[in-house]
């Protein structure tokens, strides 16, 4: 009975602990299944009077065209390209009237499938402005003409004067003609003669020298067919028609013989427009009919994300300190399939830079099995290259190691970096994410004695692979201030990268780049960190002085957040595809997942309890008075 008693107590107290793990759900650790969320559209939609090109049409648009096109080669990551999108959107609408001659348009290098193109055409930096005339086919050395200069008034005058150098075909049959008045008109008749019949007026514009002024009003109404609008660069002929260069510098000519002069508010093109504009307007003659493109098969790709945006937005809030599986991949997701793939001819330093980034990505990256293989080949194929070697020849090796090792990521979507406003944090914050890893892996593991080698391998892949260009101008100066090259240990490395970080988020706070959501603020804040900091500063995003920090409770943070034992696997969608050494711990975070803080305290509690009652139950029953064992079986055989 006294056995019975005690073992009853073990087995309530064992039934309890069995009882709590059933509560877990079978998948607890994937709180979040499989999501589809939405790839970043780019910087231009459909409302914007921006073409969209992509690799699917580039070349129709593009090529062999009896028009000229402006193409703007960006990066939807890009700082710089994120602030000039506003204005290019503006130049679209300046130019609006030019489509028919210079559609204005744009394609997003930061889309894989867009790579091919922005490789052909040696885009070394964004945004790269291309002007494409009529005809124009790609040859070795020709791939557009730059357009060295964002300002929208100097884009204009380049793109004016592209145009007026064409030389006009036959098959430029809707092509404006830019030639000057000849001084040899004299009669009404001869300003007509080869119009169009329909033709009612004439519009003279005088253009100064050196100006391209009379260029931009023709493109500007090459769309009203009922008129026709010429330069005028010599004031002899100009006055024949009123026109005297200071108070009227526009007139316009009927079919009778009528001129009536004009002045303008101001000497720009648009005021010009403006004023031939107000008398078409009288006139009643009009622009042709414009036909909206059909975009009504361009169906959005947004899907039923809602939800799934809204979990993962609620998992990052709740732990605004954690790091997470999924960020890290998509980060070197986008290096491997992306950036390298799209840079021209990898040689010398470039070479080089590319060779110690893999080097330290193969010791210290967090994948699976097929992932580390597949760095550990392609590294070991870059390193055979001592010379030279292309991107194409890249692409083509790594799309081969990925065809036989494939399944490799277990996410396919960011968590830690999710952006709640387009075009923002995404890959830059998981760039960081991995870099902050590899530091604190080369400190905690000896493969390597070197303490710049993450430091080395970071500023040599910004410098000649990271596809913004202000970024990495920026880093490059930083490093050079902050005197990257003078660290001396591991544990240095990760605080410089750290010092750096804060100093981007400083000078990035309240940009315009920035998602309200997640505004950059000096890491670790107090309430991740509480030790982290000396004393209290609530001025978060201003600059961090050095001495409110206490450094040494930073870097013990810093290890233990990117350690690859407390990385949040959270978002991940196959785990089989991770090291399976990390499952007894991945199965310790599950229970914290799933369990509050007042949960694990009681638990706790409960399990403490039972171990008294347990003792107590021993203590009463099975030590007093012994235990004498019964010999039942003598009693029986006695009784045979």
């Amino acid at each position: 009975m006294t056995v019975l008693k005690s073992s009853s107590a073990f087995l309530l107290c064992f039934l309890f602990v069995l009882t709590q793990a059933a509560l877990l759900p079978p998948n607890a650790h994937q709180a979040l299944i499989k999501h589809e969320l939405p790839a970043e559209l780019g910087l231009y939609n459909n409302s914007d009077k921006v073409k969209i090109l992509t690799d699917n049409n580039f070349n129709h648009e593009v090529l062999h065209r009896n028009s000229s096109i402006l193409v703007e080669f960006y990066n939807s990551y890009c700082g710089h390209c994120k602030r000039f999108a506003p204005l290019y959107k503006d130049l679209a609408g300046i130019l609006f009237g030019w489509r028919d001659i210079l559609p204005v348009s744009a394609i997003d290098c930061a889309a894989e499938e867009n790579n091919g193109i922005c490789r052909q055409y040696e885009i070394m930096g964004y945004p790269t402005l291309r002007y494409f005339g009529p005809g124009f086919t790609p040859s070795p050395g020709n791939y557009g003409k730059t357009i060295n200069t964002l300002e929208l008034k100097d884009v204009v005058i380049s793109l004016a004067r592209f145009i007026v150098a064409e030389n006009r075909t036959a098959n430029m049959t809707d092509w404006p003609d830019f030639q000057p008045l000849p001084e040899n008109i004299q009669t009404t008749n001869e300003l007509f003669e080869g119009l169009n019949s329909l033709c009612q007026y004439v519009i003279l514009i005088y253009e100064p020298e050196n100006s391209t002024l009379g260029v931009e009003v023709i493109l500007h109404l090459n769309r009203w067919t009922d008129i026709k609008v010429r330069r005028v660069v010599d004031l002899d002929s100009a006055a024949k028609y009123r026109i005297d260069g200071l108070q009227f510098k526009i007139a316009t000519v009927s079919r009778s013989g009528n001129v009536v002069p004009y002045s303008t508010l101001e000497n720009s093109a648009e005021s010009y427009v403006d004023t031939i504009k107000g008398f078409l307007n009288k006139q009643h003659i009009t622009e042709k009919p414009y036909i909206e493109p059909n975009t009504a098969s361009m169906s959005s790709n947004l899907g039923n994300s809602d939800s799934d945006l809204k979990n993962i937005l609620n998992e990052v809030k709740r732990n605004k300190h954690l790091v997470y599986q999924a960020d890290l991949e998509m980060a070197i997701y986008y290096i491997l399939y992306n950036e390298i793939p799209k840079t021209s001819n990898i040689n010398g330093e470039k070479l080089l830079a590319l060779q110690r980034f893999l080097s330290v990505l193969n010791r210290y990256n967090p994948l699976g099995p097929n992932g580390q293989k597949i760095i550990s080949k392609i590294y070991a194929f870059v390193m055979q290259n001592q010379r030279e070697m292309s991107s194409q020849e890249f692409e083509k090796k790594l799309k081969y190691l990925t065809e036989i090792n494939h399944p490799i990521f277990s996410s396919n979507s960011y968590v830690g970096c999710i952006a709640t406003k387009p075009n923002s944090r995404g890959y830059t914050c998981s760039l960081w994410q991995l870099f902050h890893y590899m530091t604190v892996q080369a400190a905690n593991l000896d493969k390597s004695q070197d303490p710049l080698e993450i430091l080395q391998a970071m500023h040599g892949y910004i410098k000649y692979y990271f596809g913004c260009t202000e970024c990495s101008e920026h880093f490059q100066n930083m490093a050079a201030n902050h005197k990257i090259w003078n660290t001396t240990t591991k544990d240095e490395a990760i605080l410089w990268l750290w010092t750096a970080h804060n100093e981007v988020n400083q000078r990035l706070a309240g940009d315009v780049t920035e998602d309200p959501n997640f505004p950059k603020v000096q890491f670790p804040t107090t309430s991740s960190c509480p030790l982290c900091h000396r004393e209290s500063y609530t001025k978060s995003t201003e600059t961090y002085p050095d001495n409110k920090w206490n450094k040494m409770k930073v870097l013990q943070f810093l290890k233990n957040i990117y350690n690859p034992e407390y990385i949040s696997r959270f978002g991940v969608t196959d785990e089989s595809l991770l090291q399976p050494i990390l499952e007894k711990l991945r199965r310790k975070r599950m229970i914290g997942n799933v369990f509050s803080d007042v949960d694990m305290r009681m638990g706790m509690l409960l399990y403490g309890f039972c171990i008294v009652m347990l003792m107590v139950a021993f203590k009463l029953f099975g030590l007093k008075g012994g235990y004498r064992k019964k010999s039942y079986g003598h009693d029986i055989l006695g009784k045979v």
